[in-house]
């Protein structure tokens, strides 16, 4: 069972702490899915909305770490040695069903549905210890 931990995943996004929205990847097959896990904490950056003064995390990096494990698993699948590929969000489609809260353990599933050399889809489901929480459709390109 293939397991990345954060100086893997650090090595292949772009993003760097604090904005790394994945903790480890727990399993992955090359082309097909991949596994990864955020967990969220009482003293992220963004946690405490203050609007509400719900202890929410913003769904907007849900979506972005969706992104992230979509953007390790197409590199996994696509092997870059010595080049340093560019991302592009081309679209994305989102619907949450409740919001991620702190203390939640969010289980990103990716399943590759098209992965090619200029881009990707990718379908994410996003869910922590009781439900589900998201479905995001994602649809990105590769400059290299």
């Amino acid at each position: 069972m293939p397991c990345l931990g954060t100086k893997e995943i650090e090595a292949i996004l772009p993003q760097k702490y604090p904005f790394l929205l994945i903790d480890r990847v727990l399993d992955y097959k090359e082309d097909d899915y991949l596994v990864a896990i955020k967990n969220i904490t009482g003293n992220e950056w963004s946690s405490v909305d203050s609007v509400s003064q719900l202890e929410c995390w913003p769904e907007m990096l849900a979506v972005e770490g969706a992104l992230q494990a979509a953007i390790i698993l197409y590199h996994k699948s696509k092997n870059f040695p010595g080049e340093t590929p560019v991302y592009f969000i081309g679209k994305v489609i989102s619907e949450f069903y409740c919001l991620p809260k702190i203390g939640d353990s969010l289980n990103i599933v990716v399943s590759a549905e098209k992965l090619m050399r200029i881009g990707g889809y990718a379908r994410i489901d996003l869910k922590n210890q009781k439900e589900r929480i998201s479905s995001i459709e994602i649809f990105f390109s590769v400059k290299r």
